[in-house]
């Protein structure tokens, strides 16, 4: 992001040399957030890494791999889809210019792996063409689309017989009007109370998710989604309208062989509504293997992962633990992304310190090293070594970010669970309220020897986002 500000504990990054030999090539297919990181995994290990791309290249783009690996990553090639055909047509064009350069080189392509939401369809497709090799793992395209758009998802869970959120397709309010009459019985009067939400089909990080309380709210919420582009870039051409799951909301990241499912880590989300938006996410904290939801969520994520057929692999999935019947808490799927968890893999170095091991690392693991994959245990340990968690830095006013206040960072930095920070804001520029992930001001780490001691320093951001961080005019 725009003026980011990546600060760790720990050595620095150093490039690996480039143009080296190697015997073995892996794909990553837009290696942004933390698909990069995976990327950077694969050149420290002595593979080439052969970056493909399902957009245009963009200054944009380039901006969302993280700041300290910029630059650092030894491309084997850069290959880019032909943007005027088919996903699958220009898969096998792709397949067959990755093949050649590989060949070339005297190598072997041995792995395609999905680096970011953005690139999900395409390697779907591109390892299906490759998987003739009897090499590469894939997940073959059936449920491609299923594991792309959130509709589609959604059906294809209900159809295995795997409770999901109520939800119709639209691109314009006539026929959600007629849906919420004849299935829910409303009468779509305009003050009429409704619990709805309404989003685009193929986003990410809670973008353009909206909480409608009212009938009159859905078809406002309609009406500045579609035809608009998403934080990804992409057109919304249509959303989908949801029954609105109270209740706390968990991640389950998981990698996958063969149908065999490994929980690396599960995280628990601090969602309130902030700043007109029922969904901001302030931080999100990991949970051990012996936590009372466990029993619940992760049953229910491999059923969705098979649902899918996200059989090789890392996925990111997000689930409510929500009441049926006023009394039960079940789990039901907010979503899932068949790529490894985002944020640009800030989070893997809290995994490591906490878990003893981190998705990224173990989701190329899954495709190039099957014996290290065994080895991994089923679920995150017993009792986490140290408490950890994800402190999202929140604006609260919109304006132009006249400063950065040194004396609220030293604070944050000087706190026990203080592990590195990233600020996304740039001095002289506008900024907007928090509302998605894509607003944020910033990140911090934070690992602390107690749960308590973890709790009190995440307090104390908080309060320092509301006053003592930015100062905006």
């Amino acid at each position: 992001m725009e003026g980011s500000n990546f600060v760790s504990r720990g050595a620095a990054v150093k490039p690996l040399a480039k143009n080296v030999e190697v015997e073995e090539y892996v794909c990553v297919v837009d290696a942004f957030s933390t698909g990069a990181c995976i990327a950077w995994e694969a050149s420290k290990r002595g593979y080439g890494v052969v970056h493909v791309l399902s957009l245009a290249p963009s200054e944009e783009l380039a901006g969302m791999v993280p700041a300290h690996l910029r630059g650092a990553i030894p491309w084997a090639t850069t290959l880019n889809v032909d943007l005027s055909r088919p996903t699958e047509e220009a898969a096998k064009l792709l397949a067959a210019e990755a093949t050649r350069f590989v060949e070339k080189k005297g190598g072997k392509l041995i792995a395609v792996i999905c680096g970011a939401e953005t690139g999900v369809k395409l390697a779907d497709y591109l390892s299906a063409n490759l998987a003739t090799n009897k090499t590469i793992l894939t997940n073959g395209t059936r449920h491609t689309e299923a594991r792309r758009n959130k509709a589609l998802m959604g059906d294809a869970v209900r159809a295995a017989g795997v409770r999901a959120v109520r939800q119709m397709t639209a691109t314009s309010w006539e026929p959600v009007k007629e849906w919420l009459q004849y299935d829910w019985g409303l009468k779509c009067h305009d003050d009429e109370v409704c619990d709805l939400i309404v989003k685009p089909l193929e986003s990410a990080g809670s973008d353009g998710v909206t909480a409608c309380y009212k009938v009159s709210d859905v078809p406002k919420a309609i009406e500045s989604l579609v035809g608009n582009r998403n934080g990804l870039g992409l057109l919304n051409e249509g959303v989908l309208v949801q029954e609105f799951l109270r209740g706390t909301e968990y991640v389950v990241d998981t990698v996958s062989r063969a149908g065999n499912h490994k929980v690396l880590a599960l995280w628990e989300y601090d969602r309130r509504p902030t700043n007109g938006s029922g969904f901001v996410l302030h931080g999100q904290k990991l949970l051990s293997g012996s936590n009372a939801v466990v029993s619940q969520l992760v049953p229910y994520a491999e059923k969705v992962l098979d649902a899918l057929e996200l059989n090789n692999g890392p996925s990111h999935m997000e689930v409510k633990l929500t009441p049926t019947n006023g009394k039960v808490l079940d789990p039901c799927l907010v979503e899932v992304g068949a790529r490894c968890h985002g944020a640009e893999g800030f989070w893997m170095s809290i995994a490591d310190e906490t878990c003893g091991r981190n998705q990224a690392v173990a989701a190329l693991d899954s495709y190039v090293n099957p014996d290290s994959f065994k080895s991994l245990p089923k679920l995150p340990p017993h009792t986490l070594l140290k408490a950890g968690c994800v402190k999202y830095l929140l604006v609260h006013q919109a304006g132009t970010l006249l400063s950065l206040d040194s004396r609220g960072l030293d604070a944050i930095k000087a706190l026990p669970s203080y592990r590195g920070h990233e600020i996304f804001l740039t001095v002289g520029k506008p900024v907007i309220p928090t509302a998605n992930c894509f607003s944020w001001g910033g990140i911090v780490k934070l690992v602390n020897a107690t749960d308590q001691g973890l709790q009190r320093d995440y307090d104390i951001i908080e309060q320092l986002c509301l006053k003592g961080l930015w100062t905006i005019v």
